[in-house]
């Protein structure tokens, strides 16, 4: 028996535009979605992209969607692309690389009802 159910599209939930025209759409997340126990979103990385790193206090699972780049963990570079998952640890500094010429796309998910408490990495975890 089906208690509640939420479908939200794409264009729904709420949206983060950033620097350079990457985006950030949490489409399930919090309470007013039906979420108890996870946040789910995606976002487009535009080529050129290098975001700050940050620390999540909760693990994050990514799916990448299309295209490729990295993450910058620290002073290192994972590469990935389309088709791969990622599993970011909690507590692991961690920033979006698109150093490619096509958009990067990922579905992710958080162990967190929304989007998790967040902070910059210390230049110490960045490895700088």
């Amino acid at each position: 028996m089906n208690e509640r159910v939420t479908i939200i599209d794409a264009d729904g939930g709420k949206s983060t535009v950033l620097p350079g025209g990457s985006c950030v759409r949490e489409l399930i997340s919090g309470p007013a979605a039906g979420a108890e126990h996870l946040c789910l979103g995606f976002s487009v990385w535009k080529p050129g992209t290098a975001t700050e790193q940050m620390v999540h206090e909760v693990e994050e699972a990514a799916y990448i969607v299309s295209g490729r780049g990295a993450l910058a963990v620290g002073g290192e570079r994972i590469a990935y692309r389309a088709g791969q998952g990622v599993l970011i640890p909690a507590g692991v500094p961690h920033g979006v690389v698109n150093d490619s010429d096509e958009d990067l796309t990922m579905v992710y998910v958080f162990a967190h009802p929304e989007y998790p408490p967040t902070r910059s990495a210390t230049d110490e975890e960045k490895g700088a």
